[in-house]
């Protein structure tokens, strides 16, 4: 019999994904807050994380044998606007939907993010303590730290950017922005001041699932590519590689949205490169590079 897995927040663009990825192997069961969902097979049901005893019951009546949060705020900008709803999106459901998975014994997952991390130019450990200089990082640094010390069973991955396509078309990720400006001929604006791995979202499916047979428990693991980029330099690396014109990427430097009110210095790079010798040694395979992730989304869009 197929174990389940229960998706908060199955109509973001990573949990659109991730279902794809596991539906095959897994029964999924998946949540959507104003975006419904309708895909064969698979349950879908309104829901609000922030109402804690909604949650508890939906994970009560399924009891699934491993609960995954996409749900979330994960707009750096977005966040940096709205931090108390970042906060509430990001903490505070996130602790609902691990309390209640922890009620039932059911393995959480959450996903966090690279901007945890302070931006130094070094190369960052699992257990380097994070200094996140955004509201973003903030609000995740807050729920790894309350998962690794609450929960009995639980998986933290700590993602770099991931890009593909996602399942709602009223919103459209960087990466799909990317590929509609190269279509349409239009200019690509990308920052170059902020470094950080890219990888494929549905290689972390991937990842997810290869974790999960192998029984890991109780970890919190960085995943990126073996390489790191800024959105200037990938923009490039696609546009060679999916035979684009490279003349239409105009160099930016964005405005990084960095909270410098709690003693954090002012920045004019960001660097968010991560150790992944942890899941390459349990999964016995190394993480690709960004170029290898490309080819590999190349191959999956156009096949």
């Amino acid at each position: 019999m197929k174990k389940t897995i229960l998706i908060f927040g199955v109509s973001s663009f990573v949990g659109s994904n991730l279902l794809e990825s596991l539906k095959d192997e897994f029964r999924i069961i998946g949540t959507y807050h104003t975006t419904p969902v309708s895909i064969p097979g698979v349950t879908c049901l309104p829901c609000d994380v922030l109402k804690k005893d909604y949650v508890t019951n939906l994970v009560g009546i399924f009891r699934p044998d491993i609960t995954l949060y996409t749900a979330g705020m994960s707009s750096l900008k977005e966040c940096q606007m709205h931090p108390k709803q970042a906060d509430a999106l990001n903490s505070a459901g996130a602790v609902n939907c691990c309390v209640a998975a922890e009620r039932y014994g059911s393995k959480f997952i959450y996903l966090s993010s690279g901007y945890v991390l302070g931006g130094e130019d070094t190369l960052y450990r699992e257990g380097d303590t994070p200094f996140p200089t955004t509201a973003y990082g903030n609000s995740l640094s807050t729920t790894e730290f309350y998962i690794q010390r609450s929960c009995l069973n639980y998986l933290i991955f700590r993602c770099a950017p991931l890009y593909g396509r996602g399942y709602n078309p009223k919103h459209s990720n960087w990466f799909e922005s990317l590929q509609s400006a190269f279509a349409k001929n239009e200019p690509v604006y990308a920052d170059d001041s902020v470094v950080t791995g890219f990888l494929d979202v549905q290689l972390l499916g991937k990842i997810i699932k290869a974790t999960l047979s192998k029984g890991t428990t109780n970890r919190l693991l960085q995943i990126t590519s073996k390489d790191t980029m800024t959105r200037y330099e990938f923009a490039k690396l696609y546009a060679k590689i999916f035979k684009k014109d490279e003349g239409l990427i105009q160099k930016t430097v964005g405005l990084f949205p960095a909270d410098t009110k709690n003693g954090n210095k002012v920045q004019t790079s960001h660097h968010f490169r991560m150790d992944t010798s942890n899941i390459e040694e349990i999964l016995g395979v190394q993480m690709p590079k960004i170029e290898e992730s490309l080819m590999l989304t190349y191959k999956r869009l156009n096949a």
